[in-house]
């Protein structure tokens, strides 16, 4: 899905969803094949006609609606009153809990079917024992990080793109200097420094 730009969700929280691109998206999203946008839906109750009207007013028309309405005990209420209004404009509906929502919405969009889906976080998240297992046996031990965990960032500055730029640098600590320099450089003494660059280059071709 990522290699052809196609939205999908790999996790959620009580407080949204994170995307497969690793983004985080805060509260109720509204999801499209390769669009992802914020839903402004308080709660549940708020989960109406009118908050899906988004969904009926595009062209061409999506050929299902994946709704996660948060927790199970919402979806009956929720269902009688959107089911209607969704009837009226054509378009299926799959209604359900936000967890099954994500994964049905996931399998619909990888399948290349026209899909859209609102997704409002769950109130009550629920973890089995399988599934806070699973997630423990992804972490690593403190002894096979490259950094201590406990210790990560004690090294940084206060300036984070020169802490971006010591990461990525590849070349010698001189010319490391250097490159330090022009990125703590203000951006008068930029603008000062690319003048004299610009005049010296000037001099040198008259020569």
């Amino acid at each position: 899905m990522l290699e052809a730009k196609q939205i999908g969700v790999r996790g959620l929280s009580c407080y949204g969803f994170r995307l497969l691109d690793g983004s985080f998206l805060y509260g109720p999203i509204a999801l499209f094949p390769k669009t992802a946008l914020s839903w402004r839906v308080p709660t549940p109750e708020d989960i109406t006609p009118r908050s899906l009207s988004l969904f009926a007013a595009l062209e061409p028309k999506i050929d299902i609606l994946v709704l996660g309405v948060g927790d199970k005990k919402n979806i009956d209420k929720v269902r009688a009153r959107v089911a209607p209004f969704l009837r009226e404009h054509k378009i299926g509906l799959e209604i359900m809990d936000t967890e099954d929502a994500i994964a049905t919405f996931n399998f619909l969009n990888a399948e290349g079917r026209y899909v859209g889906a609102a997704l409002y976080p769950p109130d009550d998240m629920v973890v089995t024992d399988k599934e806070y297992g699973r997630a423990l046996a992804l972490l690593k031990g403190w002894d096979t990080v490259e950094e201590n965990p406990l210790l990560l960032g004690l090294n940084d500055t206060i300036n984070q793109a020169e802490d971006l730029v010591k990461r990525l640098w590849s070349g010698d600590e001189k010319s490391w200097q250097s490159a330090r320099q022009k990125v703590l450089e203000s951006p008068s003494q930029r603008e000062q420094r690319m003048q004299l660059e610009v005049e010296d280059k000037n001099k040198k071709s008259i020569e």
